[in-house]
């Protein structure tokens, strides 16, 4: 086999400052005197040039080639690329050597120099001993580009948030006494401290400054900037921002609008004005819109009615660029992954303009490779099983872009890049996914409280890419572990579950679960303990939308309270039951966000059967709706209406009181106690529950400052004691504010109600203050 040299492509996020260190992959070589092609290779031998500062163990788990394997050139090739893409070495030769009918692999490394320390020059404001903890750098770390790159980007970040928004940090390498260790140096240029005072347009007619503004991510300085970081001058936010105005302009009609950009005015000490001149022109609409270019794949007839900028329109800049976007989509969904879309826009009087569209086709193309990289931890087949695309398929480029946004929705990774590539065969196009991986474990514990449970004790341990089969490590298998233990005053949490997302390798969901609850907050009158477990299946349909179907069976025991008069309805609940229920439920969820959702919508629908075949205490049958819509308006405010209706048909006797409806409290009805709407027994006034509820919310929210939301809602309901009975003569209802605060251990709500109506008098017991975790699924 002849000698191969081949140039190799760093991830993205490395490339910025660090272009240097990418001459010395030129020099990785693939050397073999012979050619080994399909046969055994009998041991993979990790040699090392010089000091050994990675461990032999992290070499291996960069490679593909394991012992046992047969010879392949191409593996290899992929090999040397991960490995020196891992910023972990600076040289890497693979050679061969004949063992018996197989071959030995040698593989010679020259590894990065480990970190002794860290020094600094330049810096006039901050001490060594200060930027030294920002770096996050730990002695003894193989100094690859990828920690270079995080120290740099946190020394600017800190200095950012100091208001010096035109640092500049660099770095070099100093080699030390002790063999393969070496110093990392960074030599800092602070500039000068500066904080945004006022933000000024000048020439804008069209639209108020106020507008312009609440486009750009600068802020100016105000009284709550400790909280919100307003008045510090990010560089490559600001240059964003004067395209966000421009944007703006283009979005409604004004295309040649133009700016020089935000220039900054000296104000008080330490503080500028930033000025942006604005030269706004006419505003355009659109005349006519046409399609050029030999055209063969799809007429202009199909491709028009797709396009949401069309003639007679004010143009929009944002539209034509989704248009580009959809037809470009048309034409990579049947393999043209070289077409190309240009727009051609020229004046057709005045205020007026044509587009036409000229459109290349290109070739079509079927997959080649699909080669995986960064994956150090979850295992090529979880990443592959999200892949619609396989080798001799028609390429498409939407479902490229599908699969990207696939594997970033596992959460396993920060980044994800899936692209095509020219492959080594002729109308073939390979597909390259470099995924960089991030913690998918989290171990939390603390105290918390909210307005239903007092004080609270909890301990989660959460993994999102577990792996049952792989002991002690348990990761990278793509499964959902959770153990969830909460102790409360009022309530007491358990629960143990797995899920595998891809049951018997199709895209089917099989979930197990143990839980036990104890709760004693329900009622005055009664404490309930539940314990059981569950087993599910969740097929999806499609990407917004699936179905559910859950067994779930558990022992209940209810105990009635000692001060309960013997006339009481109370009476008749308690004792020790057991609930089989068999669930179906239908899902379609379209919101943009599982917290804070500013679009789409959720609805949720299904049937429960408790039934005495199977060991059930009674016949009973759970029918649900529930659903949520989110618009997102002016000023980032956001809309939500939203609501349930819950029904209960006992078929054998009284409904369990762990089965009857309630409304009140944090989830509901904010202006009630929690569970205190509903039909009340006459001997004490507690609540007994009902077998009919329903209720509907409305709120509206407001950013107040970073991170945290103002709301306004009202909330109307009714729980009625019969089934099937919506009756309107008992629905209470209530208004107030409330607070959103997505804080570093959780998002956290606190909301003020005051009932408006209750034809209950005992329910109306005044305001009342809801606090809890917000979270939502």
């Amino acid at each position: 086999m002849q000698h191969l040299m081949k140039k190799l492509t760093a991830p993205k996020r490395l490339r910025t400052g660090l272009t240097s260190v990418f001459a010395l992959m030129l020099g990785c070589t693939m050397a073999m005197a012979q050619d080994f092609t399909d046969k055994k290779i009998n041991s993979v031998q990790v040699r090392y040039k010089g000091a050994k500062t990675v461990d032999e163990a992290r070499i291996r788990n960069l490679m593909s080639v394991k012992s046992g394997q047969k010879f392949s050139a191409e593996k290899l090739d992929d090999d040397i690329r991960s490995l020196v893409e891992s910023g972990l070495v600076d040289d890497v030769k693979m050679s061969g050597e004949e063992s018996g009918a197989g071959m030995n692999l040698i593989v010679e490394v020259v590894t990065r120099p480990a970190l002794a320390g860290v020094g600094f020059a330049g810096n006039v404001n901050f001490t060594d001993k200060k930027l030294a903890k920002e770096t996050k750098l730990k002695p003894g770390v193989s100094i690859s580009d990828a920690i270079i790159f995080d120290a740099r980007q946190n020394l600017e970040k800190y200095y950012q948030g100091y208001g010096y928004p035109d640092v500049i940090v660099s770095h070099r390498i100093q080699p030390t006494n002790r063999k393969g260790y070496s110093d990392l140096i960074f030599t800092i240029e602070e500039g000068a401290q500066t904080e945004v005072r006022h933000i000024k347009f000048r020439g804008n007619n069209a639209f108020k400054s106020r507008v312009l503004k609440a486009e750009m991510e600068t802020k100016e300085k105000g009284i709550l900037s400790f909280l919100t970081k307003s008045g510090r001058i990010d560089v490559t936010n600001l240059e964003e921002d004067e395209e966000r105005v421009l944007d703006y302009y283009r979005n409604r009609g004004y295309l040649r609008v133009s700016s020089t950009g935000f220039r900054r005015e000296a104000d008080t000490k330490g503080r500028v004005n930033l000025v942006m001149d604005i030269n706004e022109g006419i505003k355009y609409s659109v005349g006519q819109i046409a399609f050029a270019g030999p055209m063969k794949v799809f007429s202009s007839e199909e491709l028009t009615p797709v396009l949401t900028l069309t003639a007679g329109d004010g143009f929009s800049s944002e539209k034509m660029r989704k248009d580009i976007r959809t037809i470009r989509s048309y034409y990579g969904s049947r393999g043209y992954a070289d077409a190309t879309v240009d727009p051609d826009i020229r004046d057709a009087g005045p205020g007026v303009i044509n587009i036409t569209y000229r459109i290349t086709e290109g070739r079509p193309y079927k997959v080649g490779r699909v080669t995986i990289e960064g994956n150090n931890k979850t295992k090529d087949n979880v990443i592959r099983r999200e892949v619609p695309l396989k080798p001799g398929d028609n390429f498409n480029s939407v479902d490229v872009e599908t699969t990207r946004q696939r594997l970033q929705g596992l959460n396993y990774f920060s980044n994800v890049v899936a692209e095509g590539s020219p492959s080594a065969q002729d109308g073939y196009r390979d597909i390259n996914i470099i995924v960089d991986e991030k913690n998918t474990g989290q171990l939390s514990f603390g105290l918390g409280f909210s307005s239903i449970d007092s004080i609270v004790g909890y301990i989660n341990v959460e993994e999102t890419n577990f792996d049952i089969t792989n002991p002690w490590n348990f990761r990278g298998g793509g499964q959902r572990f959770g153990l969830n233990l909460r102790l409360g005053a009022e309530t007491q949490d358990f629960r143990l579950s797995l899920t595998e997302p891809w049951f018997l390798g199709q895209r089917l969901s099989l979930g197990t679960e143990l839980f036990y609850r104890g709760a004693q907050n329900l009622s005055d009158y009664y404490e309930q303990r539940n314990v059981g477990g569950a087993i599910f299946l969740r097929k999806p349909l499609g990407n917004r939308s699936y179905v559910n179907l859950d067994l779930r069976y558990e022992k209940i025991r209810v105990d009635v309270e000692n001060n309960v008069p013997p006339n009481s309805l109370f009476q008749e609940v308690g004792g020790r039951f057991t609930r089989p229920a068999l669930s179906l439920s239908y899902v379609y969820d379209s919101r943009n966000a599982l917290q804070t959702p500013r679009r789409g919508h959720k609805i949720d629908t299904g049937i429960t059967g408790i039934l005495e075949s199977l060991g059930g205490n009674s016949d009973s049958f759970i029918f649900n709706l529930s659903g949520a819509k989110y618009w997102n308006l002016w000023y980032d405010s956001i809309l939500e209406f939203g609501g349930s209706v819950n029904m209960v048909e006992t078929t054998s006797g009284p409904t369990p009181i762990y089965d009857r409806q309630f409304l009140g409290g944090a989830r509901n009805l904010r202006g009630f106690e929690y569970r205190d709407v509903g039909p009340r027994d006459p001997a004490t006034g507690g609540v007994i529950g009902g077998n009919s509820a329903a209720y509907a919310t409305v709120e509206l929210s407001v950013p107040l400052v970073s991170s945290v939301r103002g709301a306004v809602f009202y909330d109307a309901g009714v729980v009625n004691l019969d089934s099937w009975d919506l009756g309107l003569s008992n629905y209470h209802s209530d208004a107030g504010v409330g607070l959103r605060m997505n804080l570093p251990f959780g998002p956290i709500a606190l909301d003020y109600g005051i009932p408006l109506r209750a034809p209950d008098p005992v329910a109306d017991k005044g305001g009342q203050f809801n606090f809890y975790i917000d979270y939502e699924f």
